[in-house]
């Protein structure tokens, strides 16, 4: 074997290793945040490796509109 091959068979081993760390690393925090979801950590919702994202169930052709709800609010004043 000469030194090229070495090489090429290094590298490669390098990189199967660091895809298949970052696999088990996916697959561990994946496990780990269905472990804390179970549990109904509240605490999921401040981490900042985790992503929430709001779901609205709606009929067909709904739009989403962002904005705030509008409410009524008395101040206690006669007129």
């Amino acid at each position: 074997m000469d030194y090229a091959s070495i090489a090429a068979w290094g590298c490669n081993t390098i990189v199967i290793l660091g895809v298949g760390s970052y696999i088990a690393f996916e697959i561990l925090k994946r496990w780990r945040v269905g472990l804390r979801l179970s549990a109904l950590d509240e605490s999921l919702l401040h981490d900042e490796v985790v992503t929430v994202e709001i779901i609205t169930d709606a009929p067909q052709g709904s739009s989403f509109v962002a904005g705030a709800v509008a409410e009524y609010v008395e101040d206690g004043r006669k007129y």
